[in-house]
């Protein structure tokens, strides 16, 4: 029988490598972050909300596709991190509020963020 190359060296490298592999799986983010993303969902959502139905007397121009491109963004994020609960889907109701002024969808991303704590942001 043949003895193996390395020796030490080489479980070294092997447990290493393991290790360095088991290190790469999905990761639950920082609570940290996940509070600074939801609060940035909802203050977009917050803005986009007052200028879609509070519209200032003089007209805002491109503001209201900023603030609907602003909360899409932001629900992006909450998406990729999974960060939806209850069966909610923040992104689908997001986009569906902003693109197709669709109300039930807009209540339920506002609930959203009543859920996680910004209740105070929503008017509507």
């Amino acid at each position: 029988m043949r003895g193996t190359r390395g020796g030490p060296a080489a479980l070294l490298l092997a447990a290493a490598l393991v290790g360095a592999l088991a290190g790469c799986g999905a990761q639950e983010p920082d609570p940290e972050d996940v509070a600074a993303w939801r609060e940035d969902y909802c203050q977009d959502l917050y803005l986009w909300q007052r200028l879609a139905h509070d519209p200032p007397e003089k007209g805002y121009g491109n503001d209201l596709v900023l603030a609907a491109s602003a909360v899409v963004t932001a629900a992006k994020v909450l998406d990729r991190h999974h960060l939806d609960h209850g069966g909610s889907h923040v992104l689908r109701d997001t986009g569906d509020a902003v693109s197709a002024n669709d109300r039930y969808a807009e209540g339920r991303i506002s609930a959203y963020c009543s859920a996680v704590g910004f209740e105070t942001l929503m008017k509507y």
